[in-house]
This record gives structure tokens, sequence and C-alpha cells, in this order.
């Protein structure tokens, strides 16, 4: 297995059909994240300042570091925090990193794909990628990882139209926002997006503890790597993995989803399905997410009786549906790349 690096990264520049905005190149590219338990400064102090008293002779140092308020070396604030986790993806001569940023405001999270080597321009692409469900094996079968993660039981049966995302698994990364194109040198450009459907809280949609797959075009599995955070124990401060359990995550599933044999694709375009149409389905549309925002932070996923339409009548069936809730308890306060 290859031992892949973290080099310094330009901005990155942010594609979605979200609004784009700009993210700076993380620190954590820059040093050891070792480095800033050495340091007299908390990670969160004003960068100006800190240069300006480093610039200083060790005496008159000493004075002004001693004549700060205690505020300044206050932990800053839950809604100042980020929640950071990363993948290094390998197999097949495949490999990638992926970072994943959240946060605890309702702002969209961050994820950054970079460092891909080994997609090449033949029958394999273009490349797919997901969220699985479960934790890659020590022996790095990406069988092991099982099924998308998929908290609305959407299944793959539907088929993962990008303007509606809602209604696609949350583990279609690539459904939602494009599939990677293999190169002739198999080198493919770092791109970044924001998306409001990518979850650290609660257990049952987050990507914590879960794990990326890269497949072929046929979902032939490439590639594979596990998501690791300090936020659930699966790495250690330093961000290297710790190869523990998520503490976390501790409901997995035991075998792969059941998928219906017929694909079914009740949306074309920016046209929502008609009645029609979704009684001719054979199974029923499933209730859709909820994005993250201010006021749709914190969720629970729990089971309704509905009526729906599909195999050619309107049935109740049990579905899944996400449900805001008021804020809850969370096990971890979070943790940035400076930590």
């Amino acid at each position: 297995m290859h031992s892949l690096a973290w080099p310094r990264s330009p901005p990155l520049v942010i594609k979605s059909r979200y609004p784009t905005r700009q993210l700076p190149s993380r620190q954590l590219f820059t040093s050891s994240p070792s480095s800033h338990f050495l340091s007299p400064y908390p990670a969160h102090f004003n960068p100006r300042l800190r240069t300006f008293i480093s610039t200083l002779p060790m005496f008159f140092r000493a004075l002004a570091l001693a004549s700060l308020p205690l505020a300044a070396f206050a932990l800053p604030t839950t809604k100042d925090v980020s929640l950071y986790a990363r993948s290094l993806i390998v197999g097949n001569g495949i490999e990638a990193r992926m970072t994943f940023t959240g946060h605890l405001d309702g702002r969209l999270s961050a994820v950054s794909f970079e460092g891909i080597e080994g997609l090449f321009d033949n029958e394999n692409s273009p490349y797919l990628y997901h969220f699985h469900t479960n934790p890659i094996s020590a022996d790095g079968n990406c069988a092991s990882a099982l099924g998308h993660l998929d908290p609305m039981n959407v299944t793959e049966s539907l088929t993962c139209d990008p303007a509606f995302p809602l209604y696609c698994q949350m583990g279609d990364i690539s459904g939602k926002h494009g599939p990677l194109q293999g190169t002739t040198s198999g080198m493919v450009p770092r791109f970044a997006f924001s998306s409001n459907l990518v979850r650290f809280f609660p257990e049952d949609f987050s990507i914590l503890g879960r794990s990326i797959v890269i497949h072929s075009a046929n979902k032939t599995r490439l590639a594979c790597g596990n998501i690791t955070s300090v936020l659930d124990g699966t790495a250690y401060p330093n961000l290297k993995p710790t190869n523990k359990p998520s503490t976390f995550i501790t409901n997995y599933p035991t075998e792969p989803p059941f998928n219906p044999p017929t694909i079914e694709t009740p949306f074309v375009g920016n046209n929502t399905p008609t009645d029609a149409q979704l009684e001719a389905m054979s199974f029923p549309l499933p209730n859709p997410l909820i994005p993250i925002s201010n006021d749709t932070l914190f969720v629970e996923r729990t089971t309704v009786q509905q009526s729906a339409l599909f195999n050619g009548g309107n049935f109740t069936v049990t579905l899944f549906k996400e449900v805001v809730v008021d804020a809850f308890a969370l096990p971890f306060t979070g943790a940035t790349e400076r930590w």
C-alpha cells in the first residue's frame, strides 16, 4: 500500500449547484498538526497578533503574553469550531484523498477531492464514488464496505437526478455532483464542492465511521478507504488513523441492502413525476432528505405510515422520514484540522 502525503494546496474553488464560495488552503498541509501542541498559542489565536508577538525579544514576548486577558486564550465557542474528517483511498493503482468539513451552525459542509491518480481514460471511465455504510476491513477488501449510505432507503434502483438531489441516496456523491472522468495520464484535477446533504450527525446520516469507494463505470469496486476523524476516535490528534472502531457509529448493517430489480427513473430533467409515472413505478417514491440549514441542523429518522402511488394503485406503506428536532447533545464539540 502506498504512503500518501498531504501537500500544501492552493485555495479551492468550489464548484456546485449551490452558491459558490472560496475555501482557504489548509494549515494541515503546511505543518505537522502535532506542532500546535508545542506552541504557546491556541490554534484559534489571532494570527496577526501571534506574528507580532513572535518578533519581540524573549523577555518582552513573555511580558506581552502575560499581559493578555484570559479571554484571548479561551477555546472558541461551539459555533466557531469545524467538524473535520478525511479519507485516503487506495486500490488497483488508484490513489486519492478526500476531506470533509462540517459546521455546528447550519453552514453547508465542504468536500474536497485531490491527489487523484490512476483514473485512466479507458473502459472503466467515468468513475463513480460513494459513501458506504461500513468501514473497510483490515485486509483492504472493498466489499466489506457493503452498500451505499442510504438512511431513507432510496435504493440503487431509483436513478439519481442531480436536479433533485433530495431524492438521491445520501451516499451517491457522484450521482449528485458528477462522476470522475478518466484522463490519459490517470491524474484528475483536484476539485471541491459544498453540500447541504453531507452530515456529521446524527448517527443514521453521519459520514463518520463510514468509507468511500471508487467504482468503475460498470460499478466494479476499484479503490476504497475509511473516513477517519478525531471526533469518533478513528484518528489520533495528529490525524493518523487509530484503526479502532468508531465511537459514534455503533449500528452497522451486517449484509448488503436489497435493491428492487427494476431501475426506475421518475425524474427527467427539471420535471417532477406525474401521478401516472408514480403509479407505473414498481416501488414507492421515498421521502426526500432534509438539507442542512440553520433551522434543520438537528434531525432524526423515523418511520411513518403514508399513502403512496406505485404498482398501478394507491397503497398505504411504511416509509422512512427525516424530521427536524430540538437540539440534542453531541458526543463531540468539534475538532478542526489544527487540533
